[in-house]
């Protein structure tokens, strides 16, 4: 299965950004109706950890996206990995008075 790459805006993104959103080892099923593995950005959002059935529809999305790390094609995954693990790890800490 491939990967389907369209530009849509990710629902628990609060910067209201379109991005490159990825339907990971996708398979449609009918028309705009695909089972995908998983979904997420370029930029590194986690839509869906799946496996998932998602369903297109035009929404008026622009060609491009706007959001700056999808334009740049986002960051190696691993290192994205990491980031998230030290903020999570930060915010478990104790706030210093």
């Amino acid at each position: 299965m491939a990967d389907h790459r369209i530009v849509a805006k990710a629902m628990n993104d609060l910067a209201d950004d379109w991005h490159w959103v990825v339907l990971r080892d996708a398979h449609e099923l009918e028309p705009r109706l695909f089972v995908a593995r998983t979904v997420d950005t370029v930029c590194g959002i986690l839509i869906d950890a799946g496996p998932t059935r998602v369903r297109l529809y035009d929404t008026g999305a622009p060609a491009e996206p706007t959001c700056p790390a999808c334009l740049e094609d986002g960051f190696d995954r691993g290192l994205r990995a990491q980031i998230s693990e030290a903020i999570e790890a930060a915010e478990a800490l104790p706030l210093a008075r």
